[in-house]
């Protein structure tokens, strides 16, 4: 789900993006264009550091700091998870209303009753004949 929303939202970036350079172009005015250029020197020169020290990264660094990234990622998420789950049982169990069960130990009057009735049941009174 995460990836889709991601999906949709830089899609809706893109086409916003299209459309406001196709509305610069009809109305013939570049706006912000002193600081267009500013940024367009910043990037160029950052892409010109990154070209003159991806020397120094080998490849396998740049995966093996990439796999570190997303494992601490997943346990962080997973930790997060294992929290929540806690409190959602705990929540789950108070809203049921369960709680320590006792083995031969009710609450209900019903239930006792019941439990009374059963075992008068399984124990057939005895006649004593004489």
């Amino acid at each position: 789900m995460i990836s889709i929303s991601a999906f949709v939202i830089s899609l809706f970036g893109i086409i916003s993006l299209l459309y406001f350079r196709s509305w610069e172009i009809r109305r013939g005015e570049r706006f912000f264009s002193d600081e267009r250029e500013k940024l367009d020197e910043k990037v160029i020169s950052f892409g010109e550091y990154i070209n003159k020290f991806s020397v120094i990264f080998d490849r396998s660094i740049i995966l093996r700091i990439y796999h570190t990234t997303a494992h601490y990622f997943a346990l962080i998420v997973l930790g997060t998870i294992k929290i929540i789950e806690r409190r959602m049982v705990y929540l789950l169990e108070h809203i049921r209303g369960k709680r320590e069960i006792k083995r031969g130990v009710t609450q209900s009057e019903f239930l006792k009753r019941v439990a009374d009735h059963k075992q008068s049941l399984e124990k057939p009174p005895v006649n004593k004949v004489e």
